[in-house]
């Protein structure tokens, strides 16, 4: 009866131990899936936070590339125009800096110059037009320099003359006339609304060519 016994009761605890071995391999067995599925969802998360920071990196690369091309196409060839501050026959002072983001066209000439003289009236209509304009309109003169009047007397010269919209500016040291390369009248030059001077024409140039060339540079 005794042996009886103890048989069962060895078969309870083989029982019972065979049972908690296999919740533990359970429990072990369901960590280990846990475990990997966090793995797996935090490696699917990186690769999406990834994925989202190249995009928007793409993005600023792209953005970057086209502010850089605008400003190229915003930009032109050429050095910086030599400036000046010059009064004019109207006893006005007139900087090239105040002009910051326009176009400028400066007009080189002088009062024997029949070509200039020839041309003035297109030049007055021009400047009389700029209020609405992305340009200005300028002219020089330099007194006592390649055959001018003096200041004073190119002044009651012109006094006489019927131009009310365009701007003179008197150049007695004839210092501009050296930095723009003037070497004889009329010369045209055409400067960027980015301060570059883009073109000195000697020559004659009509009223048709001077807007073309203001409408092509930038």
């Amino acid at each position: 009866m005794k042996k009886r016994h103890l048989l069962l009761t060895s078969l309870i605890c083989l029982g019972v131990l065979t049972a908690c071995s296999t919740n533990q391999k359970t429990d072990e067995m369901k960590k280990t899936d846990d475990s990997a599925m966090m793995e797996k969802e935090d490696k699917m998360s990186d690769e999406k936070k990834d994925m989202k920071d190249e995009k928007m990196s793409d993005k600023e690369d792209m953005k970057k590339d086209d502010m850089k091309e605008g400003e190229n196409k915003a930009m032109n060839d050429g050095k910086p125009a030599p400036n000046f501050n010059l009064e004019g026959v109207d006893g006005k002072t007139y900087k090239l800096s105040d002009f910051k983001g326009k176009k400028v066209y400066l007009k080189f000439w002088a009062s024997w110059c029949s070509i200039c003289l020839s041309t003035l009236h297109d030049t007055d209509d021009l400047a009389s037009q700029v209020e609405d304009k992305d340009y200005v309109i300028l002219t020089v003169v330099s007194p006592d320099h390649m055959g001018e009047k003096s200041a004073e007397d190119f002044k009651k010269w012109y006094d006489g003359l019927d131009y009310k919209h365009t701007p003179v500016l008197l150049d007695p040291s004839g210092k501009l006339l050296q930095e723009y390369g003037v070497r004889a009248y009329p010369t045209s030059a055409f400067i960027g609304s980015d301060g570059v001077l883009v073109e000195v024409h000697p020559g004659f140039m009509d009223k048709a060519g001077i807007e073309d060339k203001l409408k092509e540079i930038h």
